[in-house]
């Protein structure tokens, strides 16, 4: 089964549904429906009767709105950024709209750019009636889009007539008609059009037997022709207001009314236009099962039919914005499922790239601080030429030096025997000759006995340990001469108080 797609058109006298099916590169008709829409009903609850009637499983679903319901206004702004357009259209509107823009949903067209700026059509729908309509039928049917049925019929004519793009489109439905004037390919002005009063209360055309019947021939062509006029009435009104100088070549006619052949002759003749109809089915090489042909009547189902393609694509209107919009799953299609398993393995790929490189550094530093261990115990004990493990070295070095009563590797909290013998190391100057016979160090003091040539030396040694803040005090408690070798130099020890216990 195929991906579906249901156009429901809500109009001022009847619903119309068409359900479609791509089948690979095929699209095919599956169903269709019409039901008639009493005055002053509520469509919710004709919408959920169709659905149970086509017995709808669920697909793509776009609704269309009749003009009627809406409120259509032609502005020229002076720069053509959409999302400009967008946020400066609420305040262009405010002062033309009966309603409170914020009671309000609204889109737009950009119908026309120019140099100076774009001509935009924005179409206004009432948050209470949207919000009521969507509550009402979402346990049949929840719509992707909500957008001007007229619209979408006349954006899916406009991709047709890529040579001819200037066209009048007139959907001529029982109780009243609608015109769309397209010009360069784009729909520029819309008005839903009255029928006389005649035409209403004594209505000429009859739809029987899947035919438009005109029992009163002189009566139906007064009502076309003065219907005609306020077409001509109309676009005069906008070309003047809007100061347009383009013009349709022809009229597309559609609606139920369009099968009537009195109808397309008077309003050719009243325009001076030709008039043509199109069959949307063929235009887009829907194929039509032999069951439905007797209930498929194009004319009355162009704008549901338009509904339904737009299924397929992305919508120009959509109604369903803010808080309207549509909630959809985290997951809604292929794509997305396939982009999210795409960004998750780049995360995958970054994080193994960073946990990579951390261990790159953290082999660099843990090399860098081995190599100052190196260094350290190199310059405490010059005898020693090869190093394998300093840590282990030192401690060994320490016992052996201090005997059974050597201190643990940590005199206090974070305070190492390696590094206060570093620090030692560090502080006494390159140029002061020592050797150092006794190291003694406990959790209170380092003892450091040992011989240098000066006494002066021994001060130096004295003073450079006293900046250090590991000791609290640094005291010579003796400095003696040795007597019994010549020129052996000065016997020293000294006493350093450990900071911080």
């Amino acid at each position: 089964m195929g991906v579906q797609s249901l156009g429901i058109d809500i109009s001022d006298s009847h619903l119309t549904a068409v359900v479609l099916e791509q089948q690979r590169k095929r699209l095919v008709l599956n169903d269709c429906l019409s039901l008639p829409l009493a005055d002053g009903a509520d469509p919710a609850a004709l919408i959920r009767q169709l659905c149970q009637q086509l017995d709808w499983k669920g697909g793509a679903c776009v609704c269309g709105v009749p003009l009627s319901m809406l409120s259509v206004r032609n502005l020229t702004l002076p720069f053509k950024d959409v999302k400009k357009i967008a946020q400066i259209l609420p305040f262009e509107l405010e002062e033309q709209l009966l309603a409170p823009i914020d009671t309000l949903v609204t889109d737009f067209l950009v119908g026309k750019k120019e140099d100076a700026g774009a001509s935009v059509v924005a179409f206004s729908l009432e948050k209470a009636f949207l919000g009521d309509l969507l509550e009402a039928v979402r346990d049949v049917v929840d719509p992707d889009v909500v957008t001007p049925a007229m619209a979408a019929l006349a954006g899916q004519l406009a991709r047709q007539s890529k040579v001819r793009p200037d066209f009048l489109l007139i959907h001529a439905d029982w109780h009243s008609s609608a015109m769309v004037l397209v010009l360069h390919g784009q729909a520029v002005f819309f008005r839903r059009l009255s029928y006389p009063e005649e035409m209403i209360l004594h209505p000429p055309f009859h739809f029987e037997e899947g035919r438009v019947e005109i029992p009163d021939q002189e009566a139906a062509s007064e009502c076309i022709r003065l219907f005609s006029r306020s077409v001509e009435r109309s676009l005069e009104f906008f070309r003047v207001e809007n100061k347009e100088e383009g013009r349709p070549e022809r009229v597309v006619l559609t609606g139920p009314l369009a099968e009537a052949p009195l109808f397309a002759e008077i309003v050719q003749a009243d325009l001076g236009l030709p008039v043509e109809a199109i069959d949307l089915l063929a235009a887009n090489t829907v194929f039509c099962p032999e069951a439905l042909r007797p209930q498929w009547h194009g004319q009355y189902f162009d704008r549901a039919l338009s509904l339904a393609l737009q299924g397929f694509k992305r919508a120009e209107l959509n109604f369903r914005k803010e808080g309207l919009a549509k909630k959809r799953p985290l997951f809604s299609s292929r794509k997305q499922v396939l982009g999210a398993l795409g960004a998750a393995a780049v995360m995958v790929i970054g994080l193994f790239a960073f946990l990579g490189y951390d261990y790159y550094r953290l082999q660099q530093r843990d090399r860098a601080l081995h190599e100052e261990m190196v260094a350290v115990f190199k310059k405490t004990f010059p005898g020693v030429t090869k190093v394998q493990d300093p840590l282990v070295e030192m401690q060994a070095r320490i016992k052996s030096a201090q005997g059974p009563a050597s201190p643990v590797l940590f005199l206090h909290r974070h305070k190492r025997v390696l590094g206060l013998l570093a620090d030692i190391s560090a502080r006494i100057p390159a140029t002061v000759t020592l050797r150092v016979s006794r190291l003694a160090i406990d959790r209170e003091s380092v003892a450091l006995k040992g011989t240098t040539d000066t006494y002066n030396a021994v001060e130096i040694i004295k003073s450079s340990l006293a900046g250090s803040p590991k000791f609290k005090s640094v005291q010579i408690v003796s400095a003696t001469a040795d007597k019994d070798k010549k020129n052996s130099g000065i016997r020293f020890e000294v006493q350093l108080q450990l900071e911080g216990l």
